[in-house]
């Protein structure tokens, strides 16, 4: 069975920390960038795992892959110069990407102890791989969350021409972070 680890960012709301100068669009923009790109590298990480006969060597090298990947888009997510009105988003998406992290870490741990590699995916029945994936859950659930609160900004465009309303209170934004469904 094919196992995917998205992380999704959902990451990818991953949405503000602090009065930055970024529009809120450009915010999204950014974010929406670094989920796309840990994606198309999980894939590739993925496909090339899958290529090849399991074995303990194999999965070391898929798994410092992985955790370089979830390294440079937590990063990323952290360089972000966020719009205040995202503050507290952008303050859950490093929370829970740091968390997500920590747990594909102890997975890591967990199958360098293994002394041989029969399956893939091995090691998504043990605890580590049970509670990486309670993670994994909560980060789409933030993401579909994130995206729904992006997407109700198109709410506000019909107040756009009111000259009284400051337009970062009518900023619409568009972004597709892929979430899965729920």
């Amino acid at each position: 069975m094919r196992r995917i680890w998205p992380t999704i960012a959902l990451a990818a709301l991953l949405t503000a920390c602090g009065g930055g100068e970024l529009t809120l669009s450009e915010y999204a923009s950014q974010a929406e960038d670094l989920v796309a790109e840990m994606e198309s590298q999980f894939e590739s990480l993925d496909a090339a795992w899958e290529s090849q006969v399991p074995s303990a060597e194999g999965a070391r090298t898929y798994w410092d892959g992985r955790l370089d990947i979830r390294a440079e888009f937590l990063d990323g997510v952290r360089e972000l110069d966020p719009p205040a009105a995202v503050e507290d988003q952008h303050a859950a998406a490093l929370d829970v990407f740091a968390r997500i992290t920590a747990a594909d870490e102890a997975l890591a741990e967990r199958t360098d102890t293994f002394e041989t590699i029969t399956d893939h995916w091995q090691w998504v029945d043990t605890p580590e791989g049970h509670a990486s994936d309670a993670l994994l859950q909560e980060v789409f659930a933030f993401c579909r969350a994130s995206q729904a609160d992006f997407d109700a900004t198109k709410d506000l465009e019909g107040l756009k021409d009111l000259p009284w309303i400051p337009s970062e209170m009518t900023e619409v934004v568009s972004v597709a972070f892929g979430c899965p469904e729920g």
